[in-house]
């Protein structure tokens, strides 16, 4: 690698580069497990048949929200239509649903989900930054469903699209269900990257980082608990795979990581005769958005 001079013009030129290059790296390596929707869905289906709450997060995160006059939703980080498979069906025969997501792969499964409920959708693959391209108050309804951590700078943004009586809904991990995924794949320290990105916009710290652009806000606990028995083994190798980029401070696919991964979770299983892993969410509802 050619090194130039400290302090010219080329030399800061190619340190900016270098900073991107990384940040996209890091980028690439958070949404790795987002971009496969059909193994995306097979880890939700796993949460399903394993939580302790049978309750659907979702019906929880809408209870009691009449959306029946919602014409315009946003789902910011979609992925595959998770949240707004729920979203649609409340929502005006005429509403209509955008979706933004980073992964071109989960394009067509959002817009099917969005049709099997009769509505129309459009979906928008970007990587989405601190500016969103959309008029002021455009969006009666907007969402970001476990997704808010990868983007927090668009909180702003998110308030200055939400119409004067629209919602926000945002749901989230609580960072303790995080240090139990960490604690049973045998990884320590505070530098794990599931950590560090949950960290942009927790359980913990959602509602500081949502007060000063909202004047109202809402929270709705969701206590879950993942237990895997013995004959659950290759559920829990495979939750966890699904999990390892995010776990990891330097794993990437096809890293070297999985396979002492995999033989640290049998070992857990195989000591305790069931693995029992935190699984608390909360839900934010924000209303009377505050535009600076």
């Amino acid at each position: 690698m050619q090194v130039y001079p400290k302090g010219t013009l080329r030399a800061t030129f190619e340190l900016s580069r270098r900073r991107a290059d990384n940040k996209r790296a890091m980028k690439d390596a958070y949404l790795w497990p987002y971009e496969c929707p059909t193994r995306h869905t097979a880890i939700s289906d796993i949460i399903r048949r394993t939580s302790s709450n049978q309750t659907d997060v979702r019906e929880v995160a809408l209870t009691g929200l009449d959306l029946s006059s919602t014409k315009a939703v946003l789902d910011l980080g979609c992925g595959f239509g998770f949240m707004t498979e729920a979203v649609a069906p409340r929502i005006c025969h005429d509403g209509h649903v955008v979706g933004v997501d980073a992964c071109p792969a989960n394009s067509e499964p959002f817009v099917q989900r969005i049709a099997a409920a009769g509505r129309s959708a459009r979906f928008v693959c970007e990587l989405i930054d601190a500016r969103l391209d959309w008029p002021d108050k455009s969006f009666d309804l907007i969402v970001a469903s476990y997704a808010l951590y990868f983007f927090p700078k668009v909180v702003p943004e998110i308030a200055r699209l939400l119409a004067p009586n629209g919602v926000f809904l945002a749901l989230t991990h609580t960072e303790e269900s995080c240090r139990d995924l960490l604690r049973i794949a045998g990884l320590r320290g505070p530098n794990s990257r599931l950590l560090t990105l949950v960290r942009a916009f927790s359980a913990e710290n959602a509602r500081a980082l949502l007060a000063p652009w909202f004047g109202e806000i809402e929270r709705f606990d969701y206590q879950n608990a993942l237990t895997f028995e013995l004959a659950q083994r290759d559920d829990l190798v495979r939750y966890m795979e699904f999990k390892l980029p995010l776990l990891a401070p330097d794993s990437q696919p096809g890293s070297d990581l999985a396979a002492p991964l995999a033989r640290a979770v049998r070992t857990s299983l195989a000591r305790c005769g069931r693995v029992v892993l935190d699984k608390d969410d909360a839900a934010f509802r924000c209303r009377r958005p505050k535009c600076r």
